[in-house]
């Protein structure tokens, strides 16, 4: 590590035990933080190659990296003159890592000529990325957690400046602030699609998946079936046992419910006590077998009633969903608590 008056006071040494390195970048936390961030496996966002970009051009170094460290290797969020085939990977394993130490340390790691290092001389970056010189800050998560480094590379000795090292540290803290504001777009949309009370899909999502899911099913010539389930007597229920309590029983549907689906289902709740049931793949037969577990798993000795219609040529989508509720009807109509299946269009 470099002595002369551009190393920042928080620069710290590389960290030369390998149990202590481990433990640092294994912690369960920080990888949680790192995988809840999911930017390790995503395509290219090139918002994070043009920082790499500056910090290159700002340092005058050959390449620089937006590294983001996990378990078993660095990926590269943003990456400015890796060579092949390390740039079309966008990752290396954590042998080829400097940015490792980063983050154990939560500190800069500087070095002036990493073959003169005793930690970092055995470090296959040098052979294999050309890393020499290194100037690394650590990208910090909105948990405080170090997700990984915002670092130069020069593939010859130098001594970094203290403005080139100043301008790397402004640099790594607006990655951290780009992350930042990443997540929280991510959280806002999430939030917009998602019903408050139950924690399912909301009408807007619903909505937004009803076309979606018809054109899948007719391009792949693949199975769709709708149902839409109201919880029977569910204002007479509020009536007696209150507002609160009925909030209580919806939230445990939603709990409940989303166990019985697949990953492909959409489940929302699209009215106060009604629910929606998305299920690609399936027939009309397999979509009941699916509404009988809901109808089955009920809290407060609730009942439901179930309309279920499978999408076929030519029908739109206000189509299926008139032939779900128009099921729906008959089971309401034939004293509740019952599943009905729409016959087929022109029956």
């Amino acid at each position: 590590m470099a002595a002369d008056q551009g190393v920042p006071d928080t620069a710290q040494p590389p960290v030369a035990s390998t149990a202590r390195l481990e433990a640092a970048v294994q912690r369960p936390s920080r990888l949680a933080a790192l995988t809840a961030e999911a930017l390790l496996d995503g395509p290219p966002e090139p918002v994070f190659d043009r920082f790499a970009r500056v910090a290159a051009q700002a340092t005058r170094s050959p390449s620089a990296l937006v590294s983001l460290v996990a378990g078993d290797r660095q990926c590269f969020a943003g990456q400015r003159g890796v060579k092949q085939p390390w740039a079309d990977a966008r990752q290396t394993p954590l042998t080829h890592s400097f940015c490792q130490h980063v983050v154990a340390n939560a500190a800069p790691l500087v070095v002036e000529d990493a073959r003169t290092d005793p930690v970092l001389r055995t470090n296959l970056a040098i052979r294999d990325l050309d890393v020499v010189a290194y100037a690394g800050f650590p990208i910090t998560g909105r948990d405080g957690e170090v997700l990984g480094s915002l670092c130069a590379i020069d593939d010859r000795p130098r001594v970094w400046t203290g403005a080139e090292l100043e301008v790397l540290a402004e640099i790594a803290l607006l990655v951290g602030n780009e992350i930042e504001r990443r997540s929280l777009v991510q959280r806002l949309a999430a939030d917009a699609r998602t019903d408050v009370l139950t924690g399912l899909a909301n009408r807007r999502a619903w909505d937004e998946e009803l076309p979606r899911a018809r054109h899948h099913a007719q391009r792949l010539s693949h199975g769709l079936s709708l149902a839409i389930v109201d919880v029977d007597r569910f204002k007479a229920y509020n009536d007696e046992h209150g507002h609160p309590a009925g909030d209580a029983v919806l939230r445990e549907i939603g709990r409940r419910w989303v166990t019985h689906v697949r990953d492909i289902d959409v489940i929302a709740r699209i009215g106060g006590e009604e629910f929606g049931l998305l299920l690609p793949g399936c027939t009309p037969a397999e979509a009941l077998v699916i509404a009988e577990r809901l109808r089955r798993d009920l809290p407060g000795g609730l009942t439901a009633s179930v309309g279920i219609a499978e999408w076929r040529e030519p029908m739109t989508v206000a189509d299926l969903v008139a032939h779900a509720d128009r099921a729906l009807y008959r089971a309401k109509s034939e004293g509740r608590d019952r599943a009905c299946v729409a016959p087929p269009p022109g029956s």
